[in-house]
């Protein structure tokens, strides 16, 4: 038997013997939850310490056939290997020209909500994105990120309240207007002159760094400018605080300009526009690479989401391409408003395509999720968040899609008969899409192309057109699940979901909502400011509060 003290001895080392193992075990658990915290815990919801950085590409005029992984006879090794990595969106909408898809993307709306259907806000237009609406720079903001703007702006910059540095972001490093040269960063516009009643020219730079002119770009490619400019972000940023990019590249819309050597790497494509929008392309895929690179550079892509998205289809007389997809950018068909698109980075599962349906307007209240903010703005959404079906690939909560309504006049009870000759509307519900109206911008296109301005058939990359089938009614209505590529119009087949489709847009329309589009204001003639196109209507105070 074991004395008193002997046994009090063997209690007291049990004791600590239990004690420190407490201890191990409490440690080894409060590393593998801070691990969880950091990595993602494994077999389980992904956790992060801090929000995530984000980084938005915008492309200018990207087609669907524009990118390698989808067809190009071009390599973007650095787009496809983010794209491969993370979800393709294969149902993605966005708005037939520039301004309104940035406005939905910025705003979260649909561009007729916002009377900026169809309209592109460039040189000298006195509007904007309308001031009383939240922005996508606001959320992040809130959110507690450091917000840059670098590129296009196209919103607008009739008043400095329009202007980015106003509108949620801290910083901002690039052109007010819709398109200018690569090289000079100049634009220029025409008013019609109320003396004369002749048209005038004006013209200007258009640069800025934050709200001063920066005019010592003259002869710099806007495409590696714009690249070193994010870099400099990156590797200068605020560490306190999580960090946001909307990466609005110029590429690839035009005018057609490339330095030489990037030429060069397309010579193996013999139409001309072709080879010069390949060129554009060989510099955008290795400024997005140098981004990516600088990201793992800085320790940042770990926890890093990108997401890339064009702001319309491809043009294709002056190089661009939605082939197999029929139209073209500022066309109701799929080739306008289809747009490329995919996510990547921290918190996706790879590699996937999303059948789900998405429009532009979806990504204010998607990433204002990804990033921990409330979606709630001063304007009613017309966004969804899809944030946890994109990261489940659960099935969207989107059914339909406005893509234009820039009310079209048509058949009415005191004149059945009439056909869609002006106005356009456009809509998709689940796999129905409806066209009334005029489906293009119809013209020929500058430059002694032989191509139309906005081709309604299919384009091949090489040029060669096929001519699309005779339609005198207006209306046209394909059943996408069974003829993506738009060949046969079944409206005369299906009067039902005709009428049906109808129905909803003109309960879009039942608002009555004006599309604004005023004219070039002579008052903004950069002659009058130094030859810099820069903001001339006088701000409220409130307005740059």
């Amino acid at each position: 038997m074991l004395n008193r003290r002997t046994e009090t001895l063997l209690l007291l080392l049990l004791l600590a013997t239990f004690v420190i193992a407490s201890a191990h075990v409490e440690r080894e658990h409060t590393h593998e939850a801070s691990d969880n915290v950091k990595n993602g815990a494994k077999g389980g919801n992904r956790e992060r310490a801090t929000p995530p950085h984000i980084i938005m590409f915008v492309i200018d005029d990207l087609g669907w056939n524009d990118v390698s992984y989808n067809g190009a006879e071009f390599p973007t090794p650095n787009i496809d290997k983010l794209a491969n990595s993370g979800i393709k969106l294969n149902q993605y909408y966005v708005n037939r020209v520039c301004s309104p898809t940035r406005s939905s993307l910025m705003a979260g709306r649909y561009a007729y909500n916002m009377g900026q259907d169809g309209t592109v806000i460039t040189d000298g237009h006195p509007y904007s994105l309308p001031l009383n609406h939240t922005t996508l720079g606001d959320k992040m903001r809130e959110a507690g990120y450091s917000t840059h703007a670098i590129g296009k702006w196209d919103l607008g910059y009739y008043k400095w309240a329009a202007t980015p540095t106003y509108r949620g972001f801290d910083t901002f490093y690039g052109y007010y207007n819709a398109d200018e040269d690569y090289f000079t960063h100049s634009c220029g516009a025409a008013y019609i002159d109320p003396k004369t009643k002749k048209h005038k020219g004006m013209h200007g730079v258009d640069f800025r760094d934050n709200k001063d002119p920066a005019l010592d770009k003259n002869g710099s490619y806007s495409t590696h400018v714009f690249t070193q400019q994010a870099e400099k972000l990156i590797m200068n940023r605020n560490t306190s605080k999580p960090f946001f990019l909307y990466m609005a590249y110029q590429a690839v819309h035009g005018p057609l300009e490339a330095p030489q050597k990037y030429i060069d790497m397309c010579a193996h494509i013999q139409r001309m526009e072709r080879q010069i929008f390949c060129a554009m392309m060989m510099a955008l895929d290795e400024g997005i690479g140098n981004i990516t690179t600088q990201l793992h550079a800085n320790g940042m892509w770990e926890n890093t989401l990108i997401v890339f998205t064009t702001d319309n289809g491809g043009t294709n007389w002056v190089g661009g391409n939605n082939w197999p997809l029929r139209g073209n950018k500022a066309t109701m068909w799929e080739g306008g408003v289809r747009g490329i698109g995919f996510v990547a980075g921290v918190g996706v599962k790879p590699p996937s395509v999303y059948y789900g349906l998405m429009h532009a307007s979806d990504w204010l209240p998607t990433l204002a999720k990804a990033a921990g903010a409330s979606p709630a703005t001063k304007q009613p959404l017309d966004g969804l968040n899809v944030w946890a079906e994109l990261m489940t690939n659960a099935s969207s909560p989107r059914t339909e899609v406005l893509i234009t309504l820039n009310p079209p006049r048509g058949p009415t009870p005191a004149k059945p008969h009439a056909v869609y000759t002006e106005g356009t509307a456009a809509i998709r519900i689940e796999n129905w899409k409806l066209i009334l109206g005029k489906p293009d911008c119809g013209g020929a296109a500058p430059h002694n192309s032989s191509m139309p301005k906005c081709p309604s058939g299919w384009v091949h990359p090489n040029g060669v057109q096929i001519p699309p089938p005779a339609n005198s009614d207006h209306i046209w209505l394909f059943d996408l699940d069974a003829d993506p590529l738009e060949k046969n119009d079944v409206h005369q087949e299906h009067p039902d979901i005709v009428q049906k489709l109808r129905q909803r847009i003109e309960e879009f329309n039942a608002t009555h909502i004006s599309q604004v589009e005023p004219p070039v204001d002579p008052a903004s003639d950069p002659a009058l400011t130094g030859g810099v196109w820069t903001p001339w209507v006088p701000d409220e105070d409130e307005e740059l509060q």
